[in-house]
This record gives structure tokens, C-alpha cells and sequence, in this order.
């Protein structure tokens, strides 16, 4: 799928909900890690223009991928479009139905007030 290979130890997530607060984060274990990146490869490549998103409310969620403490790279999703940066080149890849940003943004549970996270998936199946 012409993705390159990502290696990381762990991760940190960060739900991009809040204007002028701070957004929830929360750290990922070695194995939801492993898990992120398996997901990750399973995508497509997208082909298309993305629509960018810059109203209020929930935005998308990205997670910092870490190798031994240093950042290795960034995977973000939103609006059916997962993209990963790193080493300044940028990638772009379908998420058919949202699953893949489904699916990180319920890592949270249980570090993320649950009704946010309640708001959060309510605003993905919205336009799913």
C-alpha cells in the first residue's frame, strides 16, 4: 500500500475536541501500540482531495508514534482520512467508515471522561 515502515514502542494520543483548553491525551501500552500499527498498515492508500475541517468541537485524533522515548511519527484521523508524517514526508490513506479513527479514539476509555468520548463517536457515526 506504499506505506513505509513505521517502528514505535508506544504511543501517545491526543483527542483534538477543545478550543482554548487543553485536549485530553492519554498513552498507549506497547501492545495497543503493536495493534495501531497493524491497523495502520491495513489501510488504502487515499486518492482524492481532503476536505479540511476547521469548525468547533471535535476535530480529529492523532497520535504521536514513539521509538525509544523519541517521536518517530504522527498518525492523524479525521473525516475518513488517516495521515501519517514522518521524516517531513507526508501520507495519506482511506479509513472506509471511520474505523480506524473509531477505533483510536475509543483507546481513551477509561482515561477520557465518558462523555466525551460519548460526543466524540456520535460525531463520527454522524457522517460515516
Amino acid at each position: 500500500n506504499g506505506m513505509p515502515a513505521v517502528q514505535a514502542s508506544d504511543a501517545v494520543v491526543t483527542l483534538d475536541v477543545y478550543s482554548g483548553r487543553p485536549n485530553p491525551t492519554w498513552s498507549l501500552s506497547g501492545a495497543v501500540t503493536t495493534q495501531l500499527l497493524r491497523r495502520l498498515q491495513a489501510l488504502e492508500l487515499f486518492k482524492g482531495a481532503a476536505a479540511e475541517f476547521d469548525g468547533l468541537g471535535y476535530r480529529a485524533v492523532h497520535a504521536e508514534l514513539k521509538q525509544q522515548a523519541r517521536s518517530a511519527a504522527v498518525v492523524s484521523a479525521s473525516y475518513g482520512i488517516v495521515t501519517l508524517q514522518q521524516a517531513g514526508e507526508r501520507f495519506r490513506y482511506a479509513d472506509p467508515g471511520r474505523q480506524f479513527e473509531l477505533w483510536l479514539v475509543n483507546t481513551g476509555i477509561g482515561h477520557v471522561p465518558p462523555d466525551v468520548l460519548q460526543y466524540v463517536a456520535g460525531e463520527i457515526a454522524k457522517s460515516r
